[in-house]
């Protein structure tokens, strides 16, 4: 794990108020967007918290520092795993929403071939294909079963192999794959070298309920212990969900949002942020449960999750709640 000591409140000159500084599991992408926002902005100095990120390759990765406080927020993926481990009371909360689709910001993508332009017009004319996702029972294989579920077929119409997302555009290439579940920037780049295109994003048949991509989380240790660091922490991230969301829609901070994201995140080419469909950010970071059923339901059916979380008590407002009774909520527009 790779740390990067951030004392933000030397900037303004001021000792932090909590003892400990507070870890944050860092995957260096643009989902984690808010985190590097707030430290720029100075959103976590004027909270008297200093952050330190810790790099890992995946949520799943950071899970176990995560259930025993050795991180205490990481940014996770909605997933069988994730209600899994619910059901086994996992010492951790979801505090707020991170990312979805919603139309016109709908990151998670089916790409085809370029040449299937003319035979495939709709999800009936996938059956059969040999489509490619990066790991079962995650978010974007549900994608696709609701995708073939709108057409009246079932996930076992298509032929799933897994791979990952870099190793889809040689397979579209060759021909080894027909099609894949990607997110951004990867649909966007393989369009851009004529290898694929994007045949529907989640958004475009997914909306009542929206596709719950990604969660945030607290270690429950660490709320336990230290509520007001926590709650201070909350209103610093929100603050940067919401200049995220001015971006998003192209608002004035966009451009300073973009320099953040290649300062912090893989994606470097700046212009690619203008390419790209952004996730979904809900600046008042509500999370749709019934997004988070629907997707449980989903497993549960699959046999992948054994014993339903109660996903109710997966949920701890108190941060959310006090981070917009300090700033207000939001207009959506």
């Amino acid at each position: 794990m790779r740390k990067i000591l951030l004392a933000a409140v030397l900037s303004l000159g001021a000792l932090p108020a909590f003892a400990q500084p507070v870890k944050i599991g860092d995957l260096g992408i643009v989902a984690d967007a808010p985190f590097y926002i707030a430290i720029e902005k100075g959103y976590f100095a004027a909270e008297k918290l200093d952050v330190v990120l810790e790099r890992f390759q995946s949520a799943a990765q950071a899970t176990a520092p995560l259930s025993t406080n050795q991180v205490q927020v990481v940014g996770g993926g909605v997933s069988a795993a994730l209600y899994n481990a619910f059901a086994r009371d996992w010492p951790v909360r979801i505090v707020m929403a991170r990312t979805r689709d919603m139309p016109g910001y709908s990151s998670d993508t089916l790409i085809l071939r370029n040449d299937l332009k003319d035979s495939v017009k709709s999800a009936k004319d996938l059956k059969g294909r040999k489509i490619a996702i990066n790991a079962p029972a995650s978010v974007l294989h549900f994608m696709l079963a609701r995708l073939m579920e709108s057409e009246g077929l079932d996930i076992k119409d298509v032929e799933t192999v897994l791979m990952a997302w870099p190793n889809m555009g040689p397979a579209l290439e060759t021909k080894a794959i027909d099609g894949g579940t990607v997110v951004e920037p990867f649909a966007a780049q393989y369009a851009q070298r004529n290898i694929a295109f994007p045949f529907k994003r989640a958004a475009d048949f997914m909306t009542k309920p929206p596709l719950e991509v990604s969660v945030l989380l607290f270690s429950k240790e660490w709320t336990d212990k230290n509520p007001d660091q926590a709650k201070a922490f909350s209103v610093a991230y929100l603050k940067g969900v919401r200049d995220y969301y001015d971006a998003m829609k192209g608002g004035p901070k966009r451009a300073e949002v973009v320099e953040i994201c290649a300062k912090y995140t893989s994606l470097k080419d700046k212009a690619l942020y203008d390419k790209i469909q952004w996730s979904y950010m809900d600046p008042n970071a509500e999370i749709s449960f019934d997004g988070l059923r629907d997707q449980q339901d989903w497993y549960s059916k699959q046999g992948v999750v054994a014993q339903k979380a109660d996903v109710e008590k997966m949920v701890d407002r108190r941060f959310l709640d006090h981070a917009l009774e300090k700033l207000g909520r939001a207009k959506v527009n």
